[in-house]
């Protein structure tokens, strides 16, 4: 079986790519605020904004 190699910044826009629309801000800023972009660093910065989105919803619902 044949496998396609795709490198490190082409699966870095593809998961940008596939992202929600709910994400437009945040993949422009990593689209275009970087001269570098690899897979690794679109997870980290995903995972960092999906904490950073679930501690607030916490704030916001401990304050109710």
């Amino acid at each position: 079986m044949n496998r396609v190699k795709i490198d490190n910044k082409d699966q870095a826009m593809l998961l940008l790519c596939y992202l929600p629309s709910s994400y437009k801000y945040f993949r422009e800023t990593l689209i275009y605020g970087r001269d570098k972009l690899s897979f690794e660093d679109v997870k980290g910065h995903l995972l960092s904004k999906d904490k950073l989105n679930n501690e607030f919803s916490l704030n916001s619902k401990a304050d109710r």
